[in-house]
């Protein structure tokens, strides 16, 4: 085969692959695309490990005792306190109950057979108590919202000013409603 057939022979094989198919017909159709979007809320900084839910943490500290009130705060996992988002139109509440060890009114944190006292807030100069299963008012805008929580240790509160050493600890439940 010459240079001229071999050239004709590549040519002709290009246009072939390079071509646009033909079709016989064309046929056009409508594809439906839907997202319902229902009312609720959501906690936006919170995780959830083996099916619980983590809104935050209240770390008081290490103290060597309790003679002085000690404050805390709640952090989620963005630093902030608690992060809401609620559709439009909605009544939400937060609500906090007692925790593993409540007593008169006070929740506790326990370890090595004590505790000790502790007392949530709703505002940074620890004067909007949140009671035992009290319920904080959300606005419901569509936007974030952080709830700061608050915690205090009060020398009042203790049975003793210095229990026995350890990690005490406590596990409030939180009730987002709508």
């Amino acid at each position: 085969m010459d240079i001229k057939s071999k050239a004709i022979y590549a040519l002709t094989a290009a246009t072939f692959i390079l071509s646009t198919p033909v079709f016989a017909g064309t046929l056009n159709g409508q594809v439906a695309v839907q997202l319902t979007l229902s009312t609720g809320c959501t906690v936006s900084n919170g995780s959830s490990a083996n099916g619980v839910n983590h809104w935050g943490t209240l770390d008081f500290g290490n103290y060597a005792d309790l003679s002085n009130a000690i404050d805390g705060s709640v952090t989620g996992t963005g630093g902030n306190g608690v992060s809401i988002i609620c559709s439009e139109g909605l009544t939400p509440t937060l609500a906090l109950n007692g925790g593993l060890s409540a007593n008169q009114g006070v929740r506790n944190m326990t370890a090595n057979g004590g505790n000790i006292a502790y007392r949530l807030y709703s505002d940074t100069a620890r004067t909007q108590a949140i009671a035992i299963n009290g319920q904080i008012p959300l606005a419901a805008d569509g936007t974030a919202q952080n709830i700061p929580i608050y915690g205090r240790v009060l020398p009042a509160d203790q049975t003793t000013p210095a229990p026995a050493a350890g990690t005490y600890n406590d596990t409030v439940v939180a009730t987002l409603a709508w």
